[in-house]
């Protein structure tokens, strides 16, 4: 009979611990590649880019959208989503649309919603896309495509811009009205401020763990947990598209097209306007600097590498 080696315990818990470890390493890997978000920028050779750019790259202008006015990301499904105006910005006529688009700027499709008017901003919430349409909120699950809630805020006017933060709290500006919306997680709605601040409330985004505002000539920072705002940076233009790039930095627009890089000190040129193309409410791919801009009237899509 043959003599059974036996290892000791610490060596049999020290090997079920590597193993272990490797398993989770590949694990967390194979989540990460899977939710990065991949820009197709190789493909592009750089749009003739005019001179009065400055700390920008055109790399392609993609046309076939009717007064594209929004566009936000699906960071699930590595696509955007465009908003169509495809008429007045303030008419119901139930001629406004949503496309699916190929982050290269490709149009997939459109999404099957009935009755839209003038859509406008859009947020994705989980496996939700909340649309601003002029005073309504439509909630299409992108799962099932289909239209599983609108929302009639009381004394809305001109909702606008759409953002959400990490717990999904979806929050909505009101240019005319001068306020802003809240739904929260569970779906409740009310109106979260309405004061001189908030004047103009344009442009909204998540601003890592809070919400930031565009409105009239300033950019306001609002704490989700105590709703606390302050003023972020004075502006001497009008913003529109708003965009956060790390604390000290915000990405706005005006609707003339002028996109800015926004300190508390300054504001750089980025993107000098051009005659009829506008720039509302864009897109920022934060680890590649691209920036994903409507161009409203001139009914394309513009996409930037930007130096930041």
């Amino acid at each position: 009979m043959k003599k059974k080696h036996i290892l000791p315990l610490a060596t049999l818990l020290l090997i079920t611990f590597s193993a272990l470890m490797i398993t989770s390493c590949r694990s967390k890997n194979s989540t990460n590649n899977q939710s990065k978000i991949v820009f197709p920028i190789d493909k592009y050779e750089s749009e003739p880019t005019p001179t009065n750019f400055v700390g920008a790259r055109l790399l392609a202008s993609n046309k076939g959208f009717k007064i594209p006015e929004s566009i936000t990301l699906d960071t699930r499904n590595n696509y955007i989503y465009v908003s169509n105006i495809n008429g007045e910005p303030d008419v119901k006529d139930s001629s406004g649309y949503i496309t699916r688009v190929m982050l290269s700027g490709e149009i997939i499709d459109t999404l099957p919603i009935a009755n839209l008017n003038a859509p406008k901003g859009m947020t994705v919430a989980g496996q939700t896309l909340f649309i601003a349409d002029i005073d309504r909120i439509v909630v299409y699950n992108i799962e099932s495509q289909t239209v599983t809630k609108i929302y009639q805020p009381e004394g809305a006017e001109f909702l606008n811009d759409v953002a959400s933060d990490a717990d999904n709290n979806v929050y909505v500006s009101d240019t005319k009205a001068g306020c802003v919306f809240k739904i929260s997680q569970q779906g409740d709605l009310q109106k979260l401020f309405a004061d001189s601040l908030c004047a103009g409330a344009n442009g909204i985004c998540r601003a890592d763990a809070k919400i930031a505002m565009a409105a009239a000539d300033r950019i306001i920072t609002i704490d989700p947990l105590n709703a606390r705002r302050r003023v972020f940076a004075k502006l001497h233009f009008t913003p529109d598209g708003l965009k956060y790039h790390n604390d000290s930095t915000f990405i706005a627009s005006d609707f003339l097209g002028n996109i800015f890089a926004v300190t508390q000190k300054e504001c750089r040129l980025l993107v000098n306007a051009r005659e009829g193309v506008n720039a509302a409410d864009f897109e920022y791919l934060p680890q590649q600097n691209i920036l994903i801009v409507p161009t409203f009237f001139n009914n394309s899509i513009d996409i930037y590498e930007i130096g930041l």
